[in-house]
């Protein structure tokens, strides 16, 4: 964070230098100045916005201290039945050779009070900048209706006390004069408001409005504070140019400039006035009386030299971190480091679920832990327990149930996803068995089939799957008693124990229709049997248990069933429904209005907690997902005129 701010620190000053010796060359043309100014205060932002992303380390640009040193004696006990073998999970995260932690001079704690400190300091001023300037334009809005408008010289003016002469306002701008301004000589008022409409007419209330919000979002900025005075300041040398172009002499305007200045007061912030320091005065008139020469041209040489090497410099000028090499190396050991604890905690959780035994606690264990199945080192880890160990969980579990069927097809897809050689046909065959009105055996031996390259076998599987009444993966029984097993025995949040489960669930349904809609896509060449095969098979996927499934149900019967058609128009609904459905479930997760309070839920753990307990009472997560939009005070049903904005 500081070395980003620094960095563009350091880029708005090599542009502010390129802006200054632009104006030079700008000001030796005779041409508008305020470009130059404007182009730096846009590139400060744009350039390390382009630069940055992705180049910073993930702490401080210095040697962090050996991570989590407790875990290298860390010990969970896994395995089978009875009694079991101890495995050590050290980190062994060693620093690099030739680097020396600086703990004395920079550690890591310091550096974050440093880090928590600028933050604080950045909220707090970009506060008080906001809220200065949002009271200026409160104040002028307030006072505003009470101002006489009238029209003076032809120009319609807002006439206030002390203020102006100004322009106020950036959408509808206005100009004001204060009253003492009706009583100076006509060439005065004359020039002063030819000035104010030049402002207008360039709009210039909306460079100035830009600048200052950049000074309040980056308020650390020193550089973007000078541009921001730059900008105000070649906006009226400008405006004073286009006034003398339009008629007034030099001499005449810088005299009103003069009568102007000794009554005028300083304009509040959001307004344009005459002028905005006394200081700056001096200077729009020696600029004004100048005389335009020749040989500046070519005097403005080195300005030319310089405008290119600090903007040069401010293009290719290397992005955070300092060192490259040390910043690899830090966020190499904290990823080290948060692996070890994970897989510290972890360890701890699947040492709690073994120890329980119950079918539940050991099929959980095999769900939770490193995404990796086949185990993965780095920085010298240890590996996870292996895949085969794990199915030696799973099936404990199954021998503890053998009628579960949520459990059976578990073990099925997990046999699949870690490519181990199990009796997959005997789990199929005992799957239809338990369950023969469901088709996700069927489903599964589709996956088979398709790999396997056979039209019989994935015909067969289809006619399979379109005799069965639905195709259930047991979402929501899976989600219930999972959950609750790594909730209440492997000691995780609800949060955690929710999104394990769901995540390795919404994988493996992910796979199997994945396949059924890939036979089933027209593209594929259908033929007639097969278009049959798909249709049947597409209306017990409408029925089956996750929203998922019935949207690839509905999309198969959508693509291959004419319009028109009864099934067609039934599908057409229930797709519909769905994505209305899961439209409504974005705003659980950020809820407008009256809504908030699910926000909160979600926060403290109470919604997710009350989610595991309505899965135990839902068969399908699309009653699931009605139950959290009821609870949200959404609808479930799409109105007559809704229409899916992602489609």
């Amino acid at each position: 964070m500081m070395s980003a701010a620094l960095y563009t620190s350091v880029i708005t000053l090599f542009l502010g230098l390129t802006a200054w010796s632009a104006e030079r060359v700008l000001a030796s043309l005779r041409w508008p100045r305020r470009g130059a100014w404007l182009a730096a205060l846009l590139l400060s932002v744009a350039i390390p916005a382009w630069r940055l992303p992705g180049a910073l380390p993930q702490e401080s640009p210095v040697q962090l201290p050996r991570p989590f040193p407790a875990l290298r004696h860390a010990t969970v006990r896994t395995g089978g039945p009875g009694r079991v073998g101890v495995r050590t999970l050290a980190a062994r995260v060693r620093p690099s050779p030739g680097v020396r932690p600086s703990r004395h001079l920079w550690t890591t704690t310091m550096h974050k009070r440093v880090l928590l400190a600028f933050v604080a300091s950045w909220g707090v001023i970009s506060a008080m900048l906001l809220l200065r300037l949002l009271g200026a334009a409160a104040m002028l809005h307030r006072r505003a209706p009470e101002w006489a408008i009238t029209e003076v010289d032809g120009t319609r003016v807002s006439v206030t006390d002390h203020l102006g002469p100004a322009v106020l306002g950036v959408l509808r701008p206005r100009i004001v004069v204060p009253a003492w301004f009706l009583t100076v000589s006509a060439q005065i008022r004359q020039s002063a408001l030819m000035h104010e409409r030049e402002h207008v007419r360039a709009q210039d209330g909306r460079w100035l409005l830009l600048s200052r919000l950049l000074i309040v979002l980056m308020p650390w900025n020193l550089p973007l504070w000078w541009l921001e005075r730059r900008v105000r300041f070649a906006i009226e040398v400008d405006c004073d140019a286009r006034v003398v172009r339009g008629g007034s002499p030099n001499a005449a305007y810088a005299e009103a400039l003069l009568a102007l200045a000794e009554r005028m007061r300083t304009a509040a912030r959001p307004a344009i006035g005459l002028f905005e320091r006394r200081s700056l005065l001096a200077r729009r008139i020696g600029i004004l009386t100048a005389r335009p020469q020749r040989w500046w041209r070519w005097a403005a040489l080195p300005a030319y030299v310089l405008s290119a090497v600090s903007a040069l410099a401010a293009v290719t000028l290397p992005s955070p971190p300092i060192s490259a090499a040390l910043g690899e190396q830090n966020a190499a050991e904290r990823y080290a480091a948060l692996l070890a604890a994970a897989r510290f905690n972890d360890a701890r959780t699947i040492g709690r679920l073994l120890a329980n035994g119950t079918p539940d606690a050991l099929a959980a264990a095999t769900l939770i832990g490193w995404p990796w199945p086949t185990g993965v080192t780095h920085s010298g880890l240890v590996p996870p327990p292996d895949a085969a160990q794990r199915l030696a969980w799973m099936r404990r579990a199954l021998a503890a149930a053998p009628r579960r069927a949520d459990l059976l097809l578990l073990e099925l897809n997990e046999c699949t996803a870690w490519k181990l050689r199990c009796a997959s046909a005997a789990l199929l065959a005992q799957l239809g068995r338990l369950a023969p009105d469901n088709g996700a055996a069927a489903l599964e031996s589709l996956r088979f089939a398709l790999r396997a390259k056979s039209g019989s076998r994935i015909d067969a599987a289809l006619a399979a799957i379109g005799k069965s009444q639905r195709v259930d993966t047991y979402y929501t029984q899976r989600l219930s008693r999972l959950a609750r097993a790594l909730h209440q025995v492997g000691g995780e949040s609800s949060q955690t124990a929710y999104e394990q489960v769901n995540d390795s669930d919404l994988s493996d349904s992910f796979r199997a229709l994945l396949a059924v809609n890939t036979v089933c896509n027209p593209s594929s060449a259908l033929t007639a049997r097969r278009i049959s095969l798909c249709r049947a098979a597409s209306r017990a996927l409408e029925r089956g248990d996750t929203l998922l499934a019935a949207q690839t149900g509905a999309s198969i019967a959508l693509r291959l069933w004419p319009v028109g058609t009864q099934p067609h128009r039934t599908a057409a609904r229930l797709h519909r429904q769905l994505d209305f459905m899961e439209v409504q479930s974005r705003q659980l997760l950020w809820p407008p209005g009256h809504h908030v309070e699910a926000l909160f839920a979600l926060a403290d753990g109470k919604e997710w907690a009350r989610i595991l307990r309505w899965s135990a009472q839902c068969r399908s997560e699309q009653g699931l997902l009605r139950a959290q939009l009821r609870r949200a005070g959404l609808a479930t049903d799409p109105p007559s005129g809704w229409r899916d904005p992602y489609r």
